[in-house]
């Protein structure tokens, strides 16, 4: 495998990481760790370095070549905008497939919300994230739109990192009432599509909240001055969406 392929393999790899709150808010990506972890294993420092760079570019990581790259620390104001961003095209991806659900690919879904619930009983964040992960893009899949699920991945790859905020007691949050994945669930059964844009809508304002009040209330000024989010220029987004097409394009 050339250069080349590696770099989109390493970047592919530390997007789901980041995707899975594997990495958190802060973390310093070090080249040697990277090289000598199984993760990435077997793979020189020059597509590691080119995978983080474009990653930079695409404004999910920031640094500089030279310098230490690293997750960014968040701020009210840049997850407030990209975890809306990422509401409103979760709900034109779910309605753009709404017609393709059977009963088959509901219970997969509903599957998928169970094991969540299970990890939840059972305190465990990481098989919460990553039953949430994969019941969201479920919902996303039948679209068949692989440029807006391109966009809806880098969106939660600048986001999942602070999900880890969610769990800094141990303990899950457990909001009262009804899961809002149920209703999603249901609006899908029904093609009710009122009810699924709320739902959605919902489900990501009730646990964004909770995040925006961590870094609101608990996080040290400090702490948030270390590495600043940075806005998504509008150079750099359209760069980044020719990016993307060229990506699919190949």
């Amino acid at each position: 495998m050339n250069e080349a392929n590696l770099t989109d393999v390493v970047r592919e790899k530390i997007i789901n990481k980041l995707i899975h709150a594997e990495y958190r808010p802060g973390h310093a990506f070090k080249l040697r760790e990277m090289i000598e972890s199984e993760e990435f294993e077997g793979i020189s420092q020059t597509p590691i370095r080119e995978a983080l760079l474009q990653l930079v570019a695409q404004s999910i990581l920031v640094g500089q070549r030279g310098f230490t790259i690293r997750v960014p620390s968040p701020t009210v104001e840049s997850l407030s905008e990209v975890r809306g961003i990422r509401i409103d095209l979760e709900v034109k991806a779910a309605i753009a497939g709404i017609d393709r659900w059977d009963k088959a690919r509901l219970d997969a879904l509903a599957r998928v919300h169970k094991e969540l619930m299970k990890a939840k009983k059972t305190g465990d964040p990481d098989g919460i994230l990553r039953a949430n992960v994969r019941f969201h893009f479920a919902l996303y899949e039948p679209a068949q739109m692989p440029y807006l699920l391109s966009i809806l991945r880098q969106l939660w790859a600048i986001t999942g990192p602070s999900i880890r905020y969610l769990y800094e007691s141990g303990a899950p949050v457990t909001l009262p009432g009804r899961h809002k994945h149920e209703d999603i669930i249901q609006a899908l059964r029904k093609r009710d599509l009122d009810l699924l844009k709320s739902a959605i809508e919902a489900d990501g304002v009730l646990h964004g909240e909770h995040i925006l009040h961590v870094v609101r209330d608990q996080l040290s000024p400090e702490a948030l001055a270390i590495q600043p989010f940075k806005k998504i220029e509008g150079t750099r987004k359209r760069e980044l969406i020719g990016r993307m097409i060229k990506q699919h394009q190949d």
